[in-house]
């Protein structure tokens, strides 16, 4: 299958993710401010920026929220962070990171806008909400893992993942485009890993929406130190030639009834929106 492509999303502007340990609390951590993410993934998807309670505020935290489960996977090369709604206009929100890109969709029920507002950026889920996730660490089988939650914040929701599937003390903060990541390493006590997330609770939220670097100072009586920074981006990493292979697959007749007048067939990706004009079994 030969496959005409439109031109995939360039490059967009890098958000720095920063790592960190705090010696005294025997507990490493990261923080990203991602505002080019939050804005190339509501550009791309229609998404109205600057409201907190929006589908966009929704989409971006959960975009940050596979961020920092990567960077706590060890050794993992690919991380998707999947919420599905039980009553809510939207029916699922996807997120994948790897190689440092990331990408995903929002997955309206019919006949929905994404105009609107709410009291709640997850009352556009409904309650309760299903979080999946897939780690893979580059070899054998990926981690496959669901729960469900009531609660109204995806920073709660993320804590329930790592207590119940990944068996390990964590906290999050997902403060607008900002996000934040506690883990205990191993030999860490009850009282260090409290006073770990009681400077993390202190911190303001203007600090959270300023510099990161900054907002780390709040850290400082715990001896953090900076150990090694990831940038990340939107990318999508669809072509023509994934989508033809996938259209193989398909039953012959089907294909047939999809292929326009010129016999090509196009495909829409959900991810970037982009289209690949496919031609089927052509060279």
């Amino acid at each position: 299958m030969a496959a005409e492509t439109a031109p995939v999303n360039g490059s967009q502007a890098a958000d720095t993710l920063i790592r960190f340990l705090l010696p005294t609390a025997q507990t490493r951590g990261a923080i990203i401010r991602g505002s080019n993410l939050r804005a190339e993934a509501c550009r791309i998807h229609g998404l109205i920026e600057g409201d907190q309670h929006s589908p966009g505020e929704l989409f971006a935290q959960t975009l940050i929220g596979s961020i920092l489960l990567l960077s706590i996977s060890k050794g993992g090369v690919r991380q998707v962070l999947q919420l599905d709604g039980s009553s809510g206009p939207i029916k699922r929100i996807l997120a994948e990171t790897k190689n440092n890109g990331v990408r995903g969709y929002v997955d309206w029920n019919d006949g929905v806008s994404t105009q609107g507002n709410s009291d709640s950026p997850f009352s556009w889920l409904g309650s309760p909400v299903t979080i999946s996730t897939v780690r893979d660490p580059g070899f054998g089988q990926p981690y496959i893992s669901s729960v469900q939650s009531k609660s109204e914040f995806l920073a709660d929701m993320l804590v329930d993942y790592t207590n119940q599937s990944v068996q390990t003390r964590a906290d999050f903060v997902l403060h607008h485009d900002t996000g934040l990541l506690l883990e205990a390493m191993p030999g860490s006590s009850d009282d260090a890993w409290f006073s770990a997330v009681e400077a993390m609770a202190a911190i303001p939220d203007a600090a959270l929406q300023g510099d990161p670097e900054e907002a780390l100072q709040g850290f400082a009586r715990l001896g953090m130190k900076i150990v090694g920074r990831d940038t990340y981006s939107w990318r999508c990493d669809c072509d023509g030639e994934s989508m033809a292979r996938a259209l193989a697959n398909m039953p012959a007749q089907t294909v047939e009834e999809l292929k326009d007048d010129q016999g090509l067939i196009t495909v829409a990706c959900r991810f970037c929106n982009s289209s690949h004009s496919i031609k089927p079994g052509g060279s």
